[in-house]
């Protein structure tokens, strides 16, 4: 049976899926609440995530059953630990947990996962001893959920950073003759259906169940055995491709240490909202933000042609690509925001000085 039937079938469910959850939570308003992180306004459906998941795992588990059922046990511990994350983060969408209760809950996924062996086991031509490559790919699992769910800020992006990243990986998969390569085309489908109802003006949000889940299903899916050349670079390569979110959680998390806030709570600081700033419209930045992450995963199909060790240094160009990318956004968004205080001060002086009024004017 033809690969392509499952990820057709994944596509078909998450685009006839969204019309149906946005009934739903218009019936019970379940809609996405405006905070400090968020820029939307209205009442806006949150819970395609749902139909995200259902579509993945309904697709996954028909090709993995009619296709190849010997490797169900190895690829269960994934499938396993992926509904938990989505299955609580879908809790708190609708309940609002406290965040303790949520790492909890995440650290449980992560030891499913770790402990059935998926974890990073060389760091170029290091191999790492086991106590340290579980701290390292436990600190790596959660760092990316959370990363997925913080720049879930604007429409369409975060299912852009999404899809661009399991389709490159679908790719790597494909090149280097691993089978599951099929589970990040099926994933990548159930993401476009979603994105054909998130893209501005989007009537309807993933809600942490989506952006957790992808998260989760984006960190761990590096995690399978593969070539020389992909497991050499393999901890860069997805540091290159999740640069995006991953930079952009780093400098919330030093920002929020920086001003003595918790470091959960919610600001307008991030990438996109820097931009926004800086005088971009909402759809120049994702369409910016989507053109460098288009960049970024052919650079990391393209160290793969070159080899280990070229290929690394084009991976370390692109990690500083994304770097300077960040301060140039940062130090000119803090100019743009000076220069704005600047004016605000001038016109609250020239609104005092001409309500004064000169002795001369009031006599």
């Amino acid at each position: 049976m033809s690969q392509s039937i499952f990820i057709a079938l994944a596509g078909v469910l998450s685009i006839v899926s969204m019309p149906i959850i946005i009934k739903l939570c218009k019936k019970f308003s379940l809609y996405d609440y405006q905070n400090a992180r968020k820029i939307h306004s209205g009442n806006i459906p949150r819970l395609g995530g749902v139909g995200i998941f259902l579509s993945f795992i309904i697709s996954s588990s028909i090709f993995i059953i009619k296709t190849s059922p010997a490797n169900l046990n190895r690829i269960l511990p994934i499938l396993i630990a992926g509904t938990i994350v989505f299955l609580f983060a879908l809790l708190d969408d609708i309940l609002t947990l406290p965040a303790l209760a949520k790492l909890i809950v995440q650290l449980i996924a992560v030891s499913v996962v770790v402990f059935n062996g998926f974890h990073f086991k060389q760091i170029f031509s290091w191999v790492l001893p086991t106590p340290l490559s579980f701290i390292i790919t436990f600190c790596w699992i959660l760092g990316v959920i959370n990363a997925y769910n913080l720049i879930d800020g604007l429409d369409g992006l975060c299912g852009s950073f999404s899809i661009s990243t399991i389709i490159t990986l679908g790719v790597l998969y494909t090149l280097t003759g691993n089978p599951e390569s099929i589970l990040c085309f099926i994933l990548a489908a159930s993401v476009f259906g979603f994105l054909c109802f998130n893209w501005p003006p989007a009537k309807l949000f993933m809600g942490d169940a989506g952006s957790q889940f992808l998260g989760f299903m984006i960190s761990v899916f590096p995690l399978f055995d593969s070539s020389n050349v992909f497991e050499f670079n393999k901890l860069l390569i997805m540091l290159v491709i999740t640069a995006f979110p991953v930079f952009d959680t780093i400098a919330a998390i030093w920002r929020r240490i920086r001003d003595k806030k918790p470091i959960m709570s919610a600001d307008r600081s991030h990438l996109h909202h820097k931009l926004l700033n800086m005088g971009y419209s909402k759809k120049g930045a994702l369409y910016l933000l989507c053109f460098l992450q288009v960049l970024l995963c052919i650079s990391v199909v393209i160290s793969y042609f070159l080899g280990a060790r070229r290929g690394m240094a084009l991976l370390i160009e692109s990690t500083a690509f994304v770097t300077l990318f960040f301060s140039f956004v940062h130090y000119t968004n803090r100019a743009v925001i000076l220069k704005q205080k600047n004016e605000a001060a001038a016109a609250e002086q020239e609104a005092t000085e001409e309500s004064a009024g000169t002795p001369e004017e009031k006599e």
